[in-house]
């Protein structure tokens, strides 16, 4: 049966990723907070020296609810970044680890299906086997059938690949922002740099919110998938418009399935405020890489000129329309001097 076609196309590249990945995130994770333990320290015990002697000389009209509150705030940043293992316990561990596995196991803990990397290559091993059962009761000149068949197979796998590479990219997303935490967590000490801090703070919840949105979405596909996968299943081999039904009615759900995946980025920033990597800012790069022909303006000479090149195109128009303007030059000054005299005749030179 097509059914029991097992790959795991996508579980060998997590595999291969997330070793890599965690180790490189505590590397970098605790080199930054030895670098930033010393100097820290040195900052906060001068900050409070020199408190304690404006207090002294009566300088400073703040209420001591403010000061023991500023106080308070500089202990926990310095408790989290110096402490053993505080910044993993309570960072990476809760970010990383703790926060989305909890969620998925709560989604996952009513039934038997388990929510990880080899869901996704159950989902397309599943509409791959679908496919071949419907296949295998096809004659050789069944073309239509055929091709939905193949688009079946490729909406499937777009769609799942579309929602592994947006888990894959929060994930590897989210151990950037823990990687580089101990250097912007100071920066709530400070009300210049504080919404600094707070945006990190929402990227991180954001990348948990895509993972887990991700998630909900594969759940869906996967219950969804189980009752296309059954019918066909369930339908005699020789209720071919039924079962081609069926798989028509599965590319439809996968091509929603692709296009809700694309909206989960901005779904989970708006809920977090924070990274929002949506699918049109790729669009607004490339057309930002290529650039712009401009724009023709006229100026009060009635001459007209060109503006707003930019990049490739600029460029491109700005070097066709000098090669144009040298070619119609050299044109005309080989015309010049081909072109036949417009005075008299050859008979006036006797």
């Amino acid at each position: 049966m097509g059914g029991n076609i097992q790959w795991h196309i996508f579980a060998y590249i997590v595999s291969q990723v997330e070793t890599p990945l965690v180790g490189a995130v505590a590397k970098v994770m605790n080199a930054f907070l030895s670098f930033v333990a010393a100097p820290l320290k040195v900052s906060l015990v001068l900050y409070i020296a020199l408190t304690g002697i404006l207090i002294i000389r009566g300088q400073t009209d703040e209420a001591g609810s403010a000061l023991l509150g500023r106080f308070l705030k500089m202990a926990i940043v310095v408790w989290v970044l110096t402490g053993s293992g505080i910044y993993q316990q309570y960072v990476y561990d809760f970010f990383f680890q703790t926060l989305p596995q909890g969620l998925t196991n709560a989604l996952t803990s009513g039934g038997v299906t388990t929510i990880d990397a080899n869901a996704f290559d159950t989902v397309w091993t599943k509409a791959l086997g679908a496919g071949v059962d419907v296949w295998r009761t096809l004659s050789w000149h069944d073309f239509l059938s055929q091709f939905i068949i193949v688009v079946f197979w490729i909406v499937s796998i777009l769609s799942t690949v579309v929602a592994f590479a947006i888990w894959l990219i929060s994930r590897v997303i989210l151990a950037l922002y823990i990687a580089v935490g101990p250097l912007l967590i100071g920066l709530a000490l400070f009300p210049a740099t504080l919404a600094i801090f707070e945006r990190w703070i929402g990227s991180l919840i954001s990348c948990v919110i895509l993972q887990i949105t991700t998630i909900v979405l594969l759940f869906i596909i996967l219950a969804v998938e189980q009752q296309v996968v059954g019918q066909i299943a369930l339908m005699p081999e020789a209720d071919l418009v039924g079962r081609i039904e069926v798989l028509l009615a599965g590319v439809i759900f996968f091509l929603v399935a692709a296009f809700v995946a694309f909206q989960l980025p901005g779904v989970a920033s708006s809920l977090s405020g924070g990274l929002h990597f949506h699918t049109g800012s790729i669009a607004r790069a490339v057309q930002s890489t290529i650039g712009s022909m401009g724009r023709t303006e006229t100026a009060a000479d009635g001459s007209s000129y060109r503006t707003g090149r930019s990049w490739l195109l600029g460029g491109g128009h700005l070097a066709v329309s000098a090669v144009g303007r040298g070619a119609g030059a050299v044109g005309r000054a080989v015309y010049k001097r081909v072109r036949p005299s417009t005075g008299g005749s050859l008979s006036d030179s006797d």
